[in-house]
């Protein structure tokens, strides 16, 4: 009954559905829509979106017209609208503001129009929808609450306008009913910016719920059950979650990839808890996880966002062919581009993609564009990281929790060589033996990495294992303020990001931070 009502008419399930028959179609008519909504702004007069909606060949002369962007690039603009002007890049004023990496004084500043907050608000929903509607019982969680921990808001740049994180902004404006219904935590709760007080609050609230699903960014979660399991007093975040929460079902995510945590929160929530993930941004919810049994995304054709993508490699030409849903390839590496109803023109947003199949659209995100090492050219990307930590994993029978991957210092290699950084929940009886899997199994995975480790171009790696808590207290340390999204680099040439990691780890307990080599 459930499956039969959810993906009926008005259901955001069965838009999704019809969209899905015509993905290429479905992006020319929300193209179009959107050339036609912001002809007379400052940014459709400068592109002549006029002539541009009554062209037969809208995407391709869309493509000629506007080029490719990245946040520098629309800064000004943005700016524009931040200090009140209308119709710069999208009629009228934003509503809100999302904010990445900060504060609106210091962090990335997007506006957020109000067309952009309903489909943010329906898409939010798709996950949730998708659960219900196909997982035997998964209705059941309606019975129960849902634990959120959004990210915070504050006083926007614009009198009379908030500014914070998508999340944060999505709970603000959730109809007040609604969040009473479902969400185990009060409002005033998921809204508050200090982060600290919010996990604090937080915990001391859900002990006391039947809370049948959580919905978080992974790389806090264990730190939220940890604190749980202080607070009910049991010897593993296992008991504490049985005990307080017998009908727990299912883990949604976001924020960050799911796959570096998957096994750790595993472990804490139960073999039989479900895992469902999303890939959304300040920009858009740009897919999610829809069936249980397969990790890939479906991409979200009904979330009001324009989608291009540019071949990884292919960026830096003068004019990058630009692909859209219509005429893209399977097991190809893409960074993706961005158009929203909030006036973001192709906007880069610096991942890295990969689809698994065209028909339905689905895709793996890879990494960041800028996550990647490539001085000796190994290629090694966040990506490679993730996967070879999983198999080491699997076979050390070690879970590793957080990780930083660069270059050995220089200075102190003759040789060039990779350094991981580790920091494990379970630690693996034999660090060696597991900084040995790294390498064998990096050397199956990265054909550029072997052809240098084999002829002996490149060293095997170095292991530093730092004690639980460490990333945690990185990020404490070097963000001014820290909220739902804020995560560590997991992959970078920059030396100083391991080194400040490894201090801080030493500040924590010096005897658990050791350095293991295979050589």
């Amino acid at each position: 009954m459930f499956a039969h009502i959810l993906e009926s008419p008005p259901s955001p399930l069965w838009h999704l559905r019809q969209s899905l028959k015509e993905p290429g179609e479905s992006q020319r008519k929300l193209l179009q829509t959107m050339v036609c909504q912001a002809k007379d702004t400052a940014w459709g007069r400068m592109f002549g979106f006029t002539d541009l909606e009554k062209s037969p060949d809208l995407i391709r002369e869309f493509q000629c017209r506007v080029p490719l962007s990245d946040y520098t690039d629309l800064a000004p603009y943005i700016d524009r609208a931040v200090h009140g002007e209308p119709d710069v890049t999208w009629p009228g004023c934003p509503v809100a503001f999302a904010v990445s990496g900060g504060t609106h004084s210091g962090g990335r500043v997007l506006p957020l129009s109000r067309a952009t907050m309903v489909c943010l608000s329906r898409s939010s929903l798709l996950p949730g929808l998708c659960y219900i509607s196909r997982k035997c019982g998964g209705w059941t969680i309606l019975k129960g609450k849902i634990l959120s921990l959004p990210g915070g808001i504050e006083a926007g740049p614009v009198q009379g306008k908030v500014a914070g994180e998508v999340s944060g902004l999505l709970a603000y404006y959730a109809p007040r009913l609604l969040s009473y219904r479902l969400q185990a935590l009060p409002r005033h709760i998921m809204l508050m910016e200090d982060w600290e007080s919010k996990l604090r609050e937080s915990v001391r609230i859900a002990v006391r719920k039947d809370v049948r699903a959580l919905a978080m960014v992974p790389s806090w979660a264990p730190i939220f059950l940890e604190r749980v399991r202080e607070v009910v007093g049991t010897a593993t975040v296992l008991e504490a979650v049985t005990r307080i929460w017998p009908n727990f079902k299912v883990f949604f995510s976001g924020g960050v990839a799911l796959s570096s945590f998957h096994s750790v929160l595993q472990s804490y929530l139960g073999a039989s808890v479900d895992f469902i993930e999303s890939y959304s941004a300040s920009e858009g919810l740009f897919a999610f996880q829809d069936r249980c049994d397969d990790d890939s995304l479906l991409v979200n054709l009904i979330g009001g966002v324009f989608f291009e993508y540019v071949r990884l490699g292919d960026e830096h030409s003068s004019r990058p062919a630009r692909h859209t849903i219509g005429n893209l390839e399977p097991g190809v590496d893409y960074i993706i581009y961005v158009t929203n109803l909030s006036g973001l023109w192709s906007l880069c947003i610096g991942d890295i993609v990969r689809f698994v199949s065209i028909d339905p659209p689905r895709l793996r995100v890879i990494g960041r564009v800028g996550e990647m090492l490539d001085r000796y050219g190994d290629a090694t990307s966040a990506d490679h990281a993730r996967r070879v930590i999983a198999a080491a994993d699997k076979t050390c029978r070690a879970k590793c929790l957080g990780f930083h991957l660069t270059y050995a210092d220089p200075v102190e290699s003759k040789i060039p060589h990779h350094h991981w950084v580790l920091e494990f929940d379970t630690i693996p009886d034999n660090i060696t033996a597991y900084a040995r899997s790294l390498d064998e199994f990096m050397k199956q995975l990265n054909g550029r990495y072997r052809t240098r480790r084999e002829p002996g171009a490149m060293a095997a790696p170095i292991v530093t294992t730092v004690p639980l808590g460490s990333c945690a207290e990185y990020l404490r340390s070097t963000r001014k303020r820290l909220t739902g999204q804020s995560k560590i680099i997991n992959v970078s040439e920059d030396l100083n990001i391991a080194v400040s990691l490894i201090s801080r780890a030493r500040e924590i307990d010096p005897t658990r931070v050791r350095t293991v080599s295979i050589e």
